[in-house]
């Protein structure tokens, strides 16, 4: 939605996609997520709608903060609208809209394909909403270049085939960006990152290197690069005479996520953000060891061959530029992650 940083999901659609295997699988997704995080929906209540953007408001210049989302009410085509000014303040590049390849002028739109359960970069919220700092920045480049943006739930080893396919524009998922993946998809890369075991606390105590993960159960989110590097760690378990990891493959990281939870899993091999959101929104309950350097990557958004990149590259470095960027990545609390420029097909490995 071009004119909304959140994007609205019903509940009706919540029941019906638990039943469909594909089409509705961010609903899914989506619910894996809330049962990791202890979350449950609110029951029906007469009380006024919680701020939202696009959501009708009373008294214009009245704020309100909604987690980590401050609303403004303000006007909005004449009527009274809940807000967030860095993005009503956003406006469309004639220049960077005639760059845009045809097909997407033609149809208005981009596409992007996303994983909702990598928080803080994109997740459902407990109002069922897709939220998070990819999400905002979707929606910016979007606005910038004059078109809306529809976002497509989608398991995150399918994510890069489907852009492939042509059946995404792009994606934002926070990909690391490697030569491998670069042989079939572009990256527009704007953020770093690094690695971190993640783990019920109190249980694993002596975990410090990937050495301590002999013999453990370790779980992962499927095709992400850890479940592809989990066979060497296992192999130089059994080189130096130690017992392999017992790994497993989950769908997404929220059922990864679940599975330590559960004890299914022991421990599982995240990105450093993602471990300490889901450590600081368990309660008690997770623990983390960061690993700085391992997994030292490049990150950014997934985008289809052919010319796009180049579109969304200065896209984002005008949102760089302009201090948009810094506000949503300040907002979701990942400043520290950015990077000073936005671009295209740099990796580290």
């Amino acid at each position: 939605m071009a004119n909304s940083p959140t994007v609205r999901h019903s509940l009706l659609k919540l029941k019906e996609g638990l039943s469909m295997k594909k089409k509705f699988s961010s609903i899914a997704i989506a619910t894996a997520m809330f049962l990791a995080l202890g979350l449950t929906f609110a029951g029906t209540s007469q009380a006024a709608p919680e701020p939202k953007v696009g959501v009708a408001c009373t008294k214009l210049g009245t704020t309100a903060k909604v987690g980590l989302i401050t609303y403004s009410c303000a006007l909005v085509k004449g009527k009274r609208e809940w807000t967030e000014p860095w993005f009503t303040a956003l406006k469309k590049s004639a220049s960077l809209y005639r760059s845009l390849p045809a097909d997407i002028k033609e149809k208005g739109k981009l596409v992007f394909a996303t994983d909702p359960t990598d928080p803080p970069f994109q997740f459902f919220s407990a109002g069922n909403d897709l939220i998070g700092a990819e999400i905002d920045l979707a929606n910016a480049v979007g606005k910038i270049l004059g078109v809306k943006v529809e976002f497509v739930s989608s398991g995150f080893s399918a994510i890069i085939p489907g852009v492939e396919a042509g059946r995404f524009d792009a994606s934002v998922s926070a990909f690391a960006s490697t030569t491998a993946r670069q042989k079939i998809v572009d990256f527009v890369t704007y953020f770093n990152s690094s690695r971190a075991f993640l783990f019920r606390k109190g249980t694993l105590p002596n975990v410090k290197t990937e050495i301590d993960l002999c013999g453990l159960k370790v779980g992962l989110p499927a095709g992400t690069t850890m479940a592809n590097a989990i066979v060497g760690l296992s192999t130089n378990c059994t080189t130096a005479g130690k017992p392999a990891i017992a790994y497993s493959i989950y769908p997404d990281q929220a059922t990864t996520v679940l599975a330590v939870r559960s004890g299914r899993a022991e421990l599982t091999i995240l990105s450093a953000h993602v471990s300490s959101w889901w450590q600081q929104n368990a309660g008690d309950e997770l623990d983390i060891v960061l690993r700085p350097d391992q997994g030292a990557d490049f990150n950014g958004m997934v985008v289809r061959k052919g010319g796009l990149a180049n579109v969304m590259q200065k896209a984002v470095q005008q949102l760089m530029n302009d201090g948009t960027f810094k506000t949503i990545f300040a907002k979701w609390n990942i400043e520290k992650l950015m990077r000073a420029k936005a671009e295209i097909n740099i990796s580290t490995r």
